[in-house]
């Protein structure tokens, strides 16, 4: 090639990927368009914060983009709902329509309601959902809990706790159900 037809050719290399890029981050910045409140616009800044006095937060599940674009997002997003609604009204026979049959087997009522008894839960985001399987799925979340600190992890005695956990989700009997943790548990948790 010349070097005549060098410069105009790298000129419009160097144009078209500015334009690229410009394109990108405009559609990488776009809000979330929200269905109801079940889309989670991105979060930045305290200002999103839930105040102290107001914690946990909203009992609503919320997807984040991510997890919305995901094909099982909504329905992870309905047993979810059902799942923490449970927990609020402190329903063991609601709950056990939320998690698989093996959880259901190891988690007498008598024990699920002493755990329970003082929890309250809210500001629940699903930030991501994987496919682990064609019937297993994994979903990455965080949520606020309040209760009493004498049921509070013996880890973490705090009457407000934000947490960081991945639930695994199975399919059984046509419907995605809240499984236990292989191996033990995967949540992390701060004192609000």
């Amino acid at each position: 090639m010349s070097a005549r037809l060098l410069l105009p050719a790298v000129l419009l290399v160097a144009a078209a990927t500015a334009g690229v890029g410009v394109l990108a981050r405009e559609v990488y910045q776009r809000p979330a368009v929200a269905q109801g409140d079940q889309v989670a616009a991105p979060v930045t800044g305290s200002s999103a914060s839930v105040p102290r006095s107001a914690q946990p937060g909203s009992g609503a599940v919320q997807l984040s983009v991510d997890a919305a674009q995901h094909p099982d997002g909504q329905r992870v997003r309905e047993v979810l709902q059902q799942f923490f609604d449970a927990i609020n009204t402190h329903d063991y026979d609601q709950w056990t329509k939320t998690v698989t049959a093996h959880r259901v087997q190891g988690t007498s009522e008598i024990e699920w309601s002493a755990d329970y008894e003082s929890s309250k839960d809210g500001s629940i985001l699903v930030h991501r959902i994987e496919s682990v399987t064609p019937t297993r799925l994994r979903v990455m979340m965080t949520f606020t809990s309040t209760q009493d600190v004498a049921r509070a992890p013996a880890e973490l005695q705090s009457d407000c706790i934000h947490w960081r956990v991945v639930y695994p989700i199975q399919e059984e009997r046509g419907a995605l159900r809240i499984d236990s943790s292989p191996g033990g548990s995967t949540s992390r948790f701060t004192p609000c």
